[in-house]
Order: structure tokens, then C-alpha cells, then sequence
């Protein structure tokens, strides 16, 4: 089975323009072109895509094959951009995603020196949660990843960068907080799991394990939402070493370390799908972030 551009630039269109009739007419295409992408798509998926009514909606199904009609497109839209750009003489863009903590303490300094060294050189960067980091670059919605290494990176050509920990923490605020400085683990069975992103346990057993030490997981992607609410202590989280050392609310912060599965080591750095050969843009990025590390 294969899903054609054609269908689901058609797909984006029903919805996006509200209805078959002016999807046709932004697409310069007849309605019953439309409709045919419509049913060819649901044959494929064997599944329902709107509910023809007089407002349209997405069914369950529509809504997942619809927001990948807006992925691959919006790629295919940023390829045709970039080889325009290539026609015209310019460079390429630096597409990257990169950690909260990356974003908050590296950065900064990283991408003002990229482009003082690279000035016509376009820039995509964005803040993602580890694991969405590492399925946009499968995916090829990112060409690089910046962020902490998973125990599999079997897909991966990887570029370390440094070594760091991760911190089971909790706040002073906490209604069960002195049982929890005192390694009572069945204090944690109470309270929440704050964290950016958790792998499906399905894909994952030991996930399930981490997930089993808590009352519940709240995804937060925000990085600053996710301490305040540590703060206010409404639950615990998992925080990066250098954030407790230099964030001033995280400073108040208490790290559980009678907790057995209280510390995460981790290694850091960049990363993109192995045997694909790297823009001149991610080369130089490479290079920059060696530099910046003393490892070249």
C-alpha cells in the first residue's frame, strides 16, 4: 500500500478549505477528482476519513492520516523551497531539533556563532522532548538531533558531546515530600511523574517499570511548566544535573537520592539517520559543536 501525495494534498484540502466543492476549486482540479483521492484513500486504510454531514469531521482515523498529510507535504513544500534556494546560489538550511536543555543552556551561543560563521546559510531549529527528537529524524521532518542518546541507537550515526545525569527531584512543597527525601518509594506510588515525553511501554517494557513507581505521568513538553509544577509540588520529575545546578527554582529542589532508580545517566549530542549523507549545513553545525566541546 502506498499513500500518494496527490491523495493526501487532496485530504488536507477537503478539510483545510471545508468541503469537496472548494477543495476542487483551490486544487484547480474537478470535484470528482476530489472525491476520488477521498475514496481511494479510505479503500487503503480500509477506514472512514470524514463524516460527509453538513459540517465535515474527521474520523479517529482521519485525524492521524490527516496530520500526516500535513507532515510529508509540509517536507515536500520545504524540499522544493530548498532546491530553489540551491538554483539560486544560495546555501542550505540547517534543519535541526534540539532538547529544552539544550535550547536553554547551549544553544544560544551555538547558533549565534553558526551564524556569524554561516551567514547565508537558512535555519529550521526546534525545541522538541527527546523522544519526538528521535522520530522526527527518522522521519525526516529533522535532518540532525541534538539531545541525550537512548539505550538503541542502532539507526543512528551519533556525534557525543559530553556526559551528564538525570535526577529523580521533588520540592519542599510536596505534601509527602519527607518521606520521599527518606527513600520511601511507596511515597511515590502518590504522586505524579512529570516528564516531557514516555515511550509507549509496548515498544518499551522497562518504560512500564518507570511508569509502575508512580501514581500517573503527566506530559508536559514545556520545560519551565514542567518546574513550576515540581515547585508547586504537585509532583516529581527527572531533571538534568546542570539545571539543578544553575536554575535558581531548581535549586531548592531536593534529589531523592535513597531512591534506587533516582539517577539516569545519560550521554549527549547530535545525531542523524545512519547511511544518509549530511547537508554542508549539518557538517559545519558538527564541527562548531566539536569546537565548542574541545573535541577537534
Amino acid at each position: 500500500m502506498r499513500l500518494e501525495n496527490s491523495e493526501l494534498r487532496a485530504l488536507r484540502a477537503v478539510i483545510e478549505e471545508g468541503g469537496f466543492k472548494r477543495a476542487a476549486e483551490s486544487l484547480h482540479i474537478s470535484q470528482s477528482a476530489v472525491s476520488q483521492a477521498i475514496a481511494g484513500l479510505e479503500a487503503k486504510v480500509d477506514a472512514a476519513l470524514v463524516q460527509r454531514g453538513k459540517d465535515l469531521q474527521l474520523t479517529d482515523v482521519g485525524k492521524r492520516l490527516f496530520q500526516h498529510a500535513v507532515d510529508v507535504l509540509r517536507e515536500e513544500q520545504q524540499t522544493l523551497e530548498d532546491i530553489a534556494q540551491l538554483k539560486r546560489g544560495r546555501h542550505e538550511t540547517l534543519n535541526l531539533a534540539l532538547s529544552a536543555s539544550i535550547n536553554r543552556f547551549f544553544a544560544p551561543q551555538l547558533i549565534s556563532s553558526y551564524c556569524r560563521e554561516n551567514p547565508h546559510t537558512r535555519l529550521k531549529v526546534a525545541e522538541m522532548p527527546a523522544r519526538s527528537i528521535i522520530s522526527a529524524v527518522l522521519s525526516g521532518q529533522v535532518e540532525m538531533g541534538f539531545g541525550p542518546f537512548q539505550r538503541d541507537m542502532g539507526q543512528f550515526a551519533t556525534v557525543p558531546l559530553y556526559s551528564d545525569s538525570r535526577h529523580l527531584v521533588v520540592s519542599p512543597r510536596h505534601p509527602r515530600y519527607l518521606d520521599m527525601i527518606d527513600g520511601d518509594e511507596r511515597a511515590l506510588k502518590l504522586t505524579p511523574l512529570i516528564t516531557s515525553a514516555l515511550d509507549n511501554p509496548d515498544l518499551r517494557p522497562s518504560i512500564q517499570r518507570i511508569r509502575d513507581k508512580f501514581s500517573t505521568v503527566w506530559e508536559v513538553s514545556s520545560l519551565s511548566l514542567r518546574i513550576h509544577m515540581v515547585n508547586e509540588g504537585m509532583g516529581v520529575a527527572f531533571v538534568d544535573r546542570k539545571l539543578l545546578d544553575e536554575h535558581p527554582t531548581c535549586a531548592t529542589f531536593r534529589i531523592m537520592d535513597d531512591v534506587s532508580f533516582g539517577r539516569i545517566d545519560k550521554e549527549v549530542g547530535l545525531y542523524y539517520r545512519a547511511g544518509r549523507s549530511m547537508s554542508g549545513s549539518a557538517v559545519n553545525f558538527i564541527q562548531l559543536c566539536q569546537r565548542f566541546w574541545g573535541l577537534s
